[in-house]
């Protein structure tokens, strides 16, 4: 294979760990990822395989909205557009301001337990009915500064979470 950028050949490289900041989350790691790598040092293309990463965005999703924490403005944004909405058609749905949700995305505001949890219950809803009512007090339960950091590895071409810390 030859890099697109200079014509070096590539080479295949499975990383031990991907620190997966594509997604917007700043603390998402990926196990057996493989990478394609320029032999030219002064190139330096890189190009990165995620496989299934349409379910890989459903399990982070997933994993965010069960999460007592609550929300980060990084959290949110990723929640939001997981779900297909730009700022301003999440602010109509919901009925608040799109002004609101920028700055709850921003951290500048602190977004409000109700609008949190249906957030949540959106993308818990979003391919299957929600039905676990009692989970609903748990959500936003405790504060958090700081992302969790989140590792997921790909099993046969399907993604699991590996650990959370």
């Amino acid at each position: 294979m030859k890099c697109f950028t200079c014509g070096s050949e590539m080479s295949i490289h499975k990383n031990s760990l991907f620190h997966y900041t594509n997604s917007g989350l700043s603390k998402v790691f990926l196990r057996g990822i493989k990478t394609i790598k320029c032999r030219n040092k002064s190139c330096a293309e890189e190009e990165v395989i995620i496989p299934n990463i349409e379910e890989l965005h459903q399990l982070l999703a997933e994993k965010i909205a069960r999460q007592s924490n609550t929300l980060l403005p990084e959290e949110m944004r990723f929640l939001r557009t997981h779900l297909g909405f730009s700022g301003v058609d999440f602010a109509k749905a919901i009925g608040v301001s799109p002004e609101t949700v920028s700055r709850w995305e921003k951290g500048t505001v602190k977004m409000k337990e109700a609008s949190e949890k249906l957030l949540r219950v959106l993308i818990l809803s979003k391919f299957a009915p929600f039905r676990n009512y009692d989970e609903l007090v748990e959500f936003a339960s405790k504060s958090t500064k700081t992302p969790l950091k989140r590792f997921f590895k790909i099993d046969h071409s399907h993604w699991q979470e590996s650990g959370a810390a």
